[in-house]
Formats: structure tokens, sequence, C-alpha cells
């Protein structure tokens, strides 16, 4: 992965001088560190990626926290969550249709109705269908799974405000751009989009 990584940097760094320059700037693409969630369980990345939309990192983060917590475990598993109940998982800050989704995920998978494993060896077009079946995943939610669980390098997660803002400004698109003008800019970078996405959400940080 980390062999990946430098040559999609090398890549990056001829097709757009924005890019290159961020490379300059943040180094090597940590999109895959040793603390990274590609280490994690796919259950967890998409328990994760449920807490996550639509809040703050640092919202999102005190969920987590307090889940881990009261799994005594900083991994979510399917058996763990299934023992929290309703009210302890509002406890933690999740609204009422964040934990309907997770339970949700869980009867999926519980019923055989998804497997996870299965996943890892399909193409991203359809694993975008047998997510987004279930409730409360959506574009959004299927990109972070594919970019940081599956490590697919090729991800342009448009449905993330911070990366569209932080496109905005690096490429200094004019108020209210059109999906197709973040396309434009984002062709440029195939087939190596997640990587980019990672340098323009390390410069919004």
């Amino acid at each position: 992965m980390q062999t990946a990584l430098r040559t999609a940097e090398m890549a990056l760094q001829m097709s757009d001088p924005v890019i290159a320059a961020l490379i300059e700037q943040y180094g090597p693409c940590k999109l895959y560190a040793a603390n990274s969630l590609i280490h994690k369980p796919h259950f967890h990345v998409l328990t994760w990626a449920i807490i996550n939309q639509q809040l703050s990192v640092a919202s999102a983060r005190s969920i987590e926290n307090k889940l881990c917590m009261l799994m005594a475990s900083d991994t979510f598993e399917l058996d763990s969550l299934r023992e929290v109940d309703h009210q302890q998982l509002a406890d933690c800050g999740l609204s009422k249709q964040k934990i309907r989704y997770l339970y949700a995920l869980c009867d999926a998978i519980d019923s055989g109705k998804l497997n996870l494993e299965q996943l890892s060896s399909m193409e991203n077009q359809p694993i975008f269908e047998t997510l987004s079946a279930l409730p409360g995943i959506g574009p959004w939610t299927v990109d972070m799974f594919l970019m940081f669980s599956l490590g697919r390098l090729d991800v342009l997660p448009l449905g993330d405000l911070a990366l569209r803002k932080s496109i905005e400004h690096h490429y200094q698109l004019p108020p209210n751009p059109k999906r197709q003008d973040y396309h434009a800019i984002a062709d440029r970078w195939r087939p190596y989009r997640s990587v980019s996405s990672w340098y323009l959400w390390a410069a919004v940080d």
C-alpha cells in the first residue's frame, strides 16, 4: 500500500501543480498510516462512517470515545454493539436516526443480507449499490468505506463539505460551483483521486 501511495504522489506531482505544492508542504500521504482505519475491521469503519455523518470531527470523536468506553474496546464489533441498548447509545450522543441505522446494519449482517468480507473483491459500483440499499448509508458513507476500509485509491467523495471547500479555495472556484466544476479539476487526478482528497483535507486541518 505504501508503494502505491508513493507512486500516486509522483503521478500527482506531474499532473497537478496545486497538489504538487500540497505534497511538498505535507510530505508523504498518511492515508494508510499505521493508526489508520484501513487496519480496522469493515464493520468498525462502517460504524465510524455512520457516526461521522454530518458532524464535526470533534463531535464525532466525542461520540466514538464514549462508545468505545461503553464497549471497553477501541474497535466497534457487532456483538458488542448488540449488547448496548438504545438509551446507552443515545447517552453517547447518537441521534435516533443513527441508532436506527446502526441496528439496521447489524440486522443486515445477522440475516446474511450483507456479507462484509465479500465487498473486498467487488468493484466500486456494486459495493455502492449493496451498501446504499441499507437505511442511512448514502454516497458519502460508501465513499468513506471505499477509501478508508478497502483502500481504493480513486475515490472522489464530493459529498464531503470540507473537501469541496478546500477544492474551491485552492482552485479559486467562483461562488456556488456546479458539480461538474469539481469533476473537471479532479479528472486530472485519476486514478489517484483518494490521495488528492487526503492532501486537500490535510490543508483544511
